[in-house]
């Protein structure tokens, strides 16, 4: 598309979801109206409406939308204390486990079943799979919605989120594997798992000892809004 044509579907898709954000008025949160608005938009074409179809494959509203998913998730993450998850214990490690465990059990015994009943098993081990990834950007942004994201629930779920994911990418590892009949190495698991924790341990350790020098330091060189926003945003 045209930057014309980018800024017009700019403009568009921003008013639609403020005005979806009327939903609210019925007591339900403002991104299931956003939702709503995506899902039409993405399928508009369905109607015959083919105008609207360019913005479905071009690179930027693409870029803009995982900008938007990463400063979501960094925005909760602010309010998510990493000793508060820690004190939640059993309860988060147990969500993870049974956010992974029941879609996967489910989506290879009867949602693969029904969906399509000559499925072999490997196909039905892929369904198990993709249901356990969850969007925790979703999840995140129904909390701060609904202005509870800074209750005990919501650690659960976020610092679950956490877990889950890691779990997540060994299922898929080993499924992989299985579809590509290939061995099932416990190597590669294991790195795949060890580079997920390395990399929110790294956040972690980082974010605990860097923030605060970082900080200090950018104030003094100027202590104006701009350069406290650099921080967060170099961050994230």
């Amino acid at each position: 598309m045209d930057y014309g044509s980018i800024y017009f579907w700019l403009a568009v898709v921003l008013v639609l979801a403020r005005i979806s954000a009327l939903i609210e008025r019925l007591g339900q949160p403002a991104v299931m109206g956003e939702l709503v608005v995506g899902i039409i938009l993405g399928n508009i074409t369905v109607g015959g409406l083919s105008y609207a179809e360019p913005v479905n494959h071009d690179v930027i509203f693409k870029f803009l939308s995982e900008l938007g998913v990463v400063i979501l998730l960094f925005e909760v993450g602010l309010d998510s204390k990493v000793v508060e998850i820690r004190q939640l214990g059993f309860r988060v490690f147990g969500v993870a486990c049974t956010g992974v465990a029941v879609p996967f059990l489910l989506g290879y015994s009867i949602i693969a079943p029904m969906c399509a009943p000559e499925m072999e098993s490997e196909a039905r081990l892929f369904v198990g799979a993709m249901l356990t990834a969850t969007s925790v950007g979703f999840t995140a942004r129904v909390f701060q919605d609904l202005g509870q994201h800074k209750s005990k629930e919501a650690r659960i779920f976020l610092g679950a989120a956490v877990i889950d994911d890691v779990l997540a990418l060994s299922i898929l590892a080993v499924v992989g594997a299985i579809l590509d009949s290939a061995a099932i190495h416990p190597t590669r698991i294991v790195w795949i798992v060890g580079k997920a924790v390395a990399f929110f341990g790294a956040a972690v350790l980082l974010g605990q000892l860097l923030a605060p020098r970082l900080g200090r330091l950018l104030s003094r060189i100027h202590p104006g809004v701009g350069m406290k926003f650099i921080l967060p945003s170099v961050f994230a």
